[in-house]
């Protein structure tokens, strides 16, 4: 049986706090490592004696993905106790690389019809969080499939389940029937399908929302008693949550055909009619948000597309 602790870490995102995980089974073992804060280490190491745990007693740092406030602190963990900093390959270029998180999908927004002010807002706010600090660090690769192994014989198993990042783990217990979830399913939000370069076709996107929903399919099938989220309380409705993402895809499917009706839009007009008020780096998750449904409907012939001047527009089928 796993010995499973939730530890519930600050950070600067309106999204609120973040979920890491330790297991106390040896070795022990972190998932997710929060942000790199003061805040949120002062909060892990004031945490960790009180679950018995020793910061040099962690051996290895399992990370759901690269998004800073999940991965940030893992080069600290590692430092002070020796641990492995495990990931997807996917993840693993994102969190050893030196490219600017913009500049890589500086073609695909500027495709979106953004005008210079708001791609300058998205370049100065940039992230509140510093990049996580592992260009130097081995690295440990996972892919979907491989075990997680503990001494007294039980394991957790690597689900592969990309959308909210390329490189996107979950692990799932089969004995305690435990999903960790990162931030694949949440209980209060819709994940992000952020926008992001396709590393194996350069110049085309990653099909975030297709590949998301496929990922659905996948866990909706599973036999799960508990999931152990990234962000929110833990929950055992699985379905219901599954169920409530599905609708809110749908309605943004139908927001965006009305938007198009007589009318020819490109995403970032689409994405200021939907969201008016995102300003800063939110701009760039409302763009996100919507490209990743316009690409679905293209995929499903339900709208059409026409490149002009370098932005691309979208306009209905009929």
């Amino acid at each position: 049986m796993l010995s499973v602790y939730q530890v519930t870490l600050p950070t600067p995102y309106k999204v609120g706090p973040v979920n890491i995980y330790v297991i106390k089974n040896r070795p022990v073992t972190l998932i997710d490592a929060g942000a790199d804060t003061p805040e949120a280490y002062k909060m892990l190491r004031h945490m960790l004696p009180q679950l018995g745990v020793n910061i040099n007693e962690i051996k290895r740092v399992l990370l759901t993905h690269s998004h800073p406030d999940h991965s940030g602190l893992a080069a600290k963990i590692s430092a002070e106790s020796g641990a492995a900093v495990i990931a997807h390959q996917l993840e693993i270029k994102k969190l050893t690389s030196t490219e600017d998180s913009i500049e890589e999908r500086l073609p695909h927004v500027l495709e979106t019809g953004i005008p210079t002010d708001a791609l300058q807002a998205i370049q100065v706010v940039r992230d509140k969080l510093p990049r996580p600090a592992l260009v130097d660090k081995k690295m440990h690769e996972v892919q979907d499939g491989s075990l997680i192994e503990f001494e007294n014989g039980v394991s957790l198993q690597v689900l592969h389940l990309p959308g909210h990042s390329p490189g996107h783990v979950c692990l799932y217990s089969p004995e305690q029937k435990f999903f960790f979830s990162g931030d694949f399913m949440l209980p209060h939000i819709t994940p992000n399908p952020l926008m992001e370069p396709d590393l194996d076709h350069p110049g085309r996107r990653m099909p975030t929302l297709s590949q998301y929903l496929q990922g659905l399919e996948r866990v909706e099938k599973m036999d799960i008693s508990v999931v152990f989220p990234g962000h929110g309380g833990t929950f055992s409705d699985y379905h219901g949550v599954i169920d409530t993402v599905r609708g809110h895809h749908d309605v943004q499917v139908k927001l965006i055909l009305g938007m198009l009706k007589g009318q020819d839009l490109n995403t970032y007009q689409l994405s200021r009619k939907t969201y008016p008020n995102l300003g800063g780096w939110d701009v760039f998750l409302g763009l996100s948000e919507i490209q990743a449904n316009l690409d679905l409907m293209l995929k499903k012939q339900l709208i059409g597309s026409y490149k002009r001047n370098g932005v691309v527009y979208y306009q209905t089928a009929d």
